[in-house]
């Protein structure tokens, strides 16, 4: 019995490890996510948009942003095309209340 629990244990252990390596981020990975990541905040500070959105950024440095629907489409449009012509960001998806006002061009 002891020594199920122990392999039990010993698998468990295993497994968790595995997830935490494929989530990991490098070094660089990590430094431009930090860096598109003030770059957004700042943007969204700047147009008094901080409190209106949210946003995820990925390791790539694209760029998931959410705003609240009482954000203006003028304001919306302004920043999503701010934050798109930047050269530091890979790529802007944006939304508000469940759909792409300003959907991606492929």
């Amino acid at each position: 019995m002891q020594i199920k629990s122990g392999l039990r244990l010993f698998v468990i252990a295993l497994s968790l490890a595995g997830c935490v390596d494929s989530n990991s981020l490098t070094q660089r990975e990590l430094e431009n996510q930090n860096r598109v990541d003030a770059i957004v905040s700042g943007t969204l500070f700047e147009h008094e948009l901080d409190s209106a959105a949210s946003y995820n950024v990925r390791k790539n440095g694209f760029v998931v942003i959410k705003f609240d629907e009482s954000v203006s489409g003028k304001k919306y449009t302004e920043v999503v095309k701010l934050l798109r012509s930047n050269p530091g960001i890979e790529g802007v998806r944006a939304e508000q209340s469940g759909r792409e006002v300003c959907p991606l061009r492929f």
